[in-house]
């Protein structure tokens, strides 16, 4: 794994705040609006070392970060295993991030 334990606890730690599942934080720790998409999770950690960790092609997984909605339930799963999250969690970081224009109504 390229992901040392001590990262990957942080990063689950990043996600669950951005996603808004933590509480009870110093102040300090509440400036920092944690991870919320996948974009952000870059942020946090390199692509290569993400793509390695996961099994999949570098390649890939970039386009898939990039445009959450082809993101596979199986490939969510497969991420939340490496770091430290539930495949839910994964799921909201690929909803947050999609682009969306709600419906148009009938007329």
């Amino acid at each position: 794994m390229r992901i040392d334990e001590k990262r990957r606890n942080n990063i689950s730690r990043m996600i669950k705040k951005g996603l808004g599942e933590l509480s009870g934080e110093s102040e300090a720790e509440s400036r920092d609006t944690g991870i919320r998409n996948f974009e952000e999770l870059l942020d946090y950690a390199n692509l290569t070392e993400l793509s390695e960790d996961a099994g999949f092609n570098k390649s890939t997984l970039h386009k898939k970060l990039f445009s959450p909605d082809k993101m596979k339930i199986e490939e969510c799963v497969q991420l939340a295993a490496i770091l430290n999250v539930t495949p839910q969690q994964v799921m909201s970081l690929a909803l947050n991030g999609m682009k969306w224009k709600p419906a148009k109504k009938s007329v």
